[in-house]
């Protein structure tokens, strides 16, 4: 609708389209949205009745609302001219009839003589010079009920209405995707996909059943490799949490200082470069769950600042007054024992209470070799790629290698052996020649006549290295050793011949 023509449409058509933005703006519901838009179309035009379309899939025109004047539902939604809505889609302009019966254009509808349609008025919806949809309003009573006034008015009506039709159907598909996407992570992060029947992997197991519904701190430890994280996001997707935001950071990887901005966020000019302000990851998971993995790696200023939302729920971004107040619920986790931490005064006591209401320890593999067939078995039937090879069995051989091993990676290096061997092997079953070299070649446990005591350290250090993917924290941490004295190694082994 132009300047003038608006100039020239009465009060109650602008109104109209001045309600119709509100309604936008105000339902969100799509079958409420398109009955109210019809409802004011239909009241606006005094039409008898009115029929909302909209392109389906296959771009097709079906009705979408079928209303009357006494703002109810039609019995009969497909009693409409479909010789009206052809016209309208092929010419891409407005159709008007004053009176149908007698305009040579409908001469040969059929619906309009079966139906009994006298006065008809459709338009296009279009969005970017596509047609998306149609309005049609008609009456079966009377004739000479639309004017060119309403054609101009029903046209602009039109516009806007596209606005709300495809708001309406994106919001569905989205709200389609997000009912999938929680579907498919509560399945990924159910309690099926924590495999092992092993008598201390069931007691762990038992705990984190037990602390689902509450909204206490828990503190996961044991060995890296060992599923810490999983069973973290087990306990978020299945407890009073799960529809809000699960959120992980590993303390390891980062210096102190960008750490600290990371968890807790910065004002705008709190240092050289932080042209704008930023929320940290304890804001960005409140009301959900946040994942502090590696927690023995945090300094003790970090500490302080983390026992203070533990305490009261409260944190200040760098640079920063006031405090900022957040809900989350803290399951954090370790591979060293965080109590013989804090004996040694690396970790603050408080804290560590804090953190330990209730502590779930995961054992390592070598200690549940029982559950080495049960994982195999889960790794090959969840591995695309061992599905699209119809790699589904391990020789016997092989699952002796594999249960004799002594697994320093714990359940990743599992996992990336069994990755290894399904892209390896030729046939369905994976032989003990497609496994990696050290778990291919079976080793003598104890004490070899011949070898060094370098010899052993040298090769044990190296596998442990290996399993945890070349991480040299992680492995001087696995070892019990200093990050210095693993590189010194390392480099007297590059060393030597």
């Amino acid at each position: 609708m132009t300047i003038e023509e608006l100039k020239q449409a009465d009060k109650e058509q602008v109104l109209a389209l001045f309600e119709l933005s509100q309604v936008i703006n105000s339902i969100l519901e799509p079958e409420k949205l398109f009955n109210r838009v019809m409802d004011i179309a239909i009241a606006t035009t005094k039409a008898e009745r009115g029929f909302l379309m909209a392109k389906d899939q296959h771009g097709r025109m079906r009705v979408i609302t079928a209303r009357n004047m006494e703002q109810q539902d039609l019995e009969n939604p497909s009693q409409v001219s479909r010789t009206a809505i052809r016209q309208a889609m092929e010419s891409n302009q407005a159709v008007l009839a004053s009176d149908a019966s007698t305009d040579p254009r409908f001469a040969d509808s059929q619906s309009v003589r079966l139906y009994n349609i006298r006065s008809i008025l459709c338009v296009p919806m279009e969005k970017q010079g596509e047609i998306i949809g149609l309005i049609f309003v008609d009456s079966r009573t009377s004739d000479k009920v639309f004017t060119e006034k309403d054609k101009v008015f029903l046209s602009a009506f039109a516009n806007i209405a596209a606005v709300a039709v495809e708001n309406a159907k994106l919001q569905a598909k989205l709200r389609e995707e997000n009912r999938f996407l929680k579907k498919e992570v509560k399945q990924q992060y159910g309690f099926e996909n924590i495999v092992g029947r092993s008598p201390s992997f069931r007691a762990a197991l038992a705990v984190v059943e037990r602390v689902l519904d509450s909204d206490v701190p828990v503190l996961i430890q044991g060995e890296s490799g060992t599923g810490k994280e999983l069973v973290a996001r087990a306990i978020h997707y299945n407890g009073p949490r799960r529809d809000s935001k699960f959120v992980a950071q590993y303390c390891g990887a980062l210096p102190e200082t960008l750490l600290e901005s990371e968890l807790f966020g910065y004002k705008k000019g709190a240092f050289t470069g932080a042209v704008e302000g930023k929320p940290g990851l304890f804001e960005i998971a409140h009301g959900g769950t946040f994942f502090l993995d590696e927690i023995s790696d945090i300094s003790s200023s970090i500490q302080a600042k983390l026992l203070r939302i533990l305490q009261d729920g409260e944190l200040r971004r760098l640079g920063e007054v006031e405090p900022v107040r957040v809900d989350v619920r803290i399951i954090s986790a370790t591979n060293r024992d965080l109590q013989e931490e804090v004996r040694k005064g690396r970790f603050r006591e408080d804290l560590f209470y804090r953190l330990n209401v209730v502590t779930i320890n995961l054992p390592p593999l070598r200690e549940r070799k029982e559950d080495i067939p049960l994982l195999i078995e889960h790794f090959l039937k969840n591995s695309p790629q061992a599905q699209a090879k119809g790699v589904s069995q391990v020789e016997r051989k092989a699952l002796e290698r594999l249960m004799d091993y002594r697994w320093p990676g714990n359940i990743r290096e599992l996992e990336n052996a069994l990755a290894y061997a399904v892209v390896m092997c030729k046939s369905s079953v994976i032989r003990s020649a497609d496994l990696p070299k050290e778990m291919s070649e079976r080793r003598e446990e104890g004490f070899q006549p011949g070898r060094t005591m370098k010899d052993v350290e040298r090769e044990y250090i190296m596998a442990t290295l290996k399993a945890l993917g070349h991480d040299r924290k992680k492995t001087a941490q696995q070892l019990g050793i200093s990050l210095r004295t693993l590189q010194y190694k390392l480099k007297e082994y590059k060393a030597r011949p």
